[in-house]
């Protein structure tokens, strides 16, 4: 009958405290008190939920609209979220057998140059600021 038992719970409490204004005398006074104690834990745990939804979101590589984390593919633009590759020019999603990126024309085959570091020698990845040996900028 309920889908989300949590909005069963949340509209039971609503109903509750709705009796619980009704009431007269000391009795009243104490359902008031516990239920000023409760309503904290009922609104942290309703702004959970949405945290957590907001959490669940992801952007589009390719036009940055929000987008549910499991999509395969942008409700907006269409791009294709699973990403095997990447061009290391220029950061287009490529497809598994490109052989050229369609953005920049860059073969995919190619390996970036490591950096060596002037200090040590070391090679580097290529996008790398600090030696991984010595920790020296490079």
């Amino acid at each position: 009958m309920f889908d989300d038992m949590n909005k069963l719970m949340q509209m039971k409490a609503a109903m509750a405290i709705e009796k619980a204004s009704e009431i007269q005398g000391e009795a009243g006074s104490g359902l008031g008190l516990g239920l000023g104690v409760m309503m904290p834990a009922m609104f942290s745990e309703a702004l959970r939920g949405t945290q957590q939804q907001a959490q669940q979101a992801a952007a589009c590589p390719e036009c940055t609209h929000a987008i549910p984390r499991d999509a395969a593919f942008c409700p907006y633009c269409g791009h294709h979220q699973v990403v095997f590759q990447q061009c290391t020019q220029c950061g287009k999603n490529l497809t598994p057998k490109a052989r050229f990126c369609p953005q920049c024309g860059k073969q995919t085959d190619e390996k970036p140059q490591p950096r060596k570091c002037r200090k040590c020698g070391t090679g580097n990845l290529s996008n790398s600021t600090y030696c991984n040996q010595c920790g020296e900028k490079l």
